[in-house]
């Protein structure tokens, strides 16, 4: 069989439960739902970040997860990328995206023949947070920064509405690319519309709020979940839910016409959809996505290829670095040499059962501590540290008695619970030495070329 055209689509702050195919009970995600019928759904599927700059080089480059920020902005610079890999064997490759941590300042555009991250596009607060993001630098006055740019988003937001290019706009970008396509082709398409702040259009508002709620309401609520999370009331809460939810219909909208602009090239094309994180949305009293719990971590997983039986449910916990290496076994290439993930298409025809542990990691954009996460089918271990290393805090839970991570047993004397934690700081300190020797061996291979262009090797 000839190898396939692979499309990627991922939906930032997407979460699994509010989709069809997952069992929610709203009519969020009917082409997502009908396209989850046609291949494999991961009922169990943990990205590797808590944000987009920890979780994507996972997905796109197999890389394990960032422990600090300054790796985080580099990591893509010395990982084989997917689409290189891609690239290499004769594919067309593009990517349309509008998000500025995904830009080619940060090597994202590595491999793509067409790299369109549209940031010209986007409103002078985002340029502003832009520049300051691709600076790397987080001093007092990134801080200050900060604050003017979440008090201009109140104001920016209410005018132009969200800061990120509409679904419709990538999709028709895309759209316009696949048409000129005369060989085998990758693209990724990365989809905003779900992040904050949640402001669908008119039509989807109509679909899942009970009563109108304008613009100026949406960014209202917008600023108070930022600023006064705790001062939202239950009617505001659901309110947000149902913001999220029509956003969520609209993407799913735009994923249908996708798919039904390919047309005769959707038997010969690999569809996988899911997200980088997803969105807590009033668990543990947090709203978005700056931890490592499992409204963040645990994201939808959707392969649809040549050769993958219809109505496959893989239960088994897998990880978002096992992507990469599943593309590259679907189009029947060699996994790079440098990727850390395993195909999981093993798990999909039944010829391994089960995987490893997921690893997971948030680095504070301006505190200076980070969570890591470990993740097995049924516990999850969570140490809070700061940059250097120091161990501010630990949790530990069950997961099939609390799946909502409400009761911390670290400090409980249950013997499993010890076995566990015990387990979790064993593999996490190998974790830990693979990072550092991988940060080494870059460091030396940098140093050998600089010196090469001096003329001194």
């Amino acid at each position: 069989m000839e190898a396939p055209n692979i499309i990627l689509i991922t939906v930032d702050c997407l979460r699994a439960d509010h989709l069809g195919c997952y069992g929610y009970d709203r009519d969020t995600s009917p082409n997502i739902d009908s396209l989850a019928s046609k291949g494999a759904l991961f009922s169990e599927a943990i990205s590797n970040g808590g944000s987009t700059p920890n979780a994507f080089p996972s997905i796109l480059a197999s890389a394990l997860p960032p422990l600090d920020r300054y790796e985080a902005n580099l990591i893509l610079q010395r990982s084989t990328t997917l689409a290189e890999l891609l690239r290499e064997a004769g594919y067309g490759t593009a990517a349309f995206h509008s998000n500025v941590y995904l830009s080619r300042v940060f090597n994202y555009d590595k491999g793509f023949n067409i790299f369109r991250d549209n940031l010209g596009s986007l409103n002078f607060l985002q340029k502003l947070k832009s520049k300051w993001v691709t600076s790397g630098e987080y001093s007092l006055s990134s801080k200050v920064l900060t604050k003017l740019i979440r008090f201009s988003k109140f104001a920016t937001t209410l005018i132009s509405g969200p800061p990120y290019l509409r679904s419709e706009t990538l999709v028709n970008q895309a759209a316009h690319w696949l048409v000129t396509q005369k060989e085998r082709f990758f693209l990724w398409l990365h989809l905003m519309d779900v992040h904050h702040p949640y402001m669908p259009l008119l039509r989807y508002r109509q679909q899942f709020c009970s009563g109108r709620v304008g613009q100026r309401q949406m960014t209202t609520l917008y600023y108070k979940y930022l600023r006064q999370p705790e001062r939202l009331s239950l009617s505001e809460i659901k309110t947000l839910i149902d913001l999220y939810d029509a956003d969520v219909k609209y993407v799913d909208d735009m994923i249908g016409r996708l798919l039904d602009t390919l047309g005769e090239y959707l038997p010969s094309t690999a569809v996988i959809i899911t997200a980088d994180h997803g969105e807590e949305i009033n668990e543990h009293g947090n709203f978005g996505h700056q931890s490592v719990y499992d409204g963040v971590l645990r994201v939808p997983l959707i392969i649809v290829a040549p050769g993958v039986k219809a109505g496959t449910v893989v239960k088994s916990q897998v990880s978002l670095l096992d992507l990469s290496p599943t593309v590259a076994e679907i189009v029947g290439i060699k996994s790079a040499q440098d990727f850390m993930g395993q195909s999981l298409l093993p798990l999909i025809k039944r010829e391994e059962t089960k995987r490893g542990p997921a690893i997971s990691t948030f680095v504070h954009p301006v505190l200076d501590k980070r969570n890591i996460a470990y993740r097995i089918p049924g516990w999850k271990y969570i140490c809070t540290e700061s940059l250097d290393g120091a161990l501010l805090a630990e949790e530990t839970y069950n997961l099939r008695n609390d799946p909502e991570e409400t009761k911390n047993l670290h400090g409980v004397d249950i013997r499993e619970v010890g076995r566990f934690e015990l387990e979790a700081k064993d593999k996490l300190n190998q974790f830990k030495r693979l990072k550092t020797e991988d940060n080494t061996a870059y460091e030396k291979q940098r140093i050998k070329v600089k010196l090469g262009k001096l003329g001194r090797l």
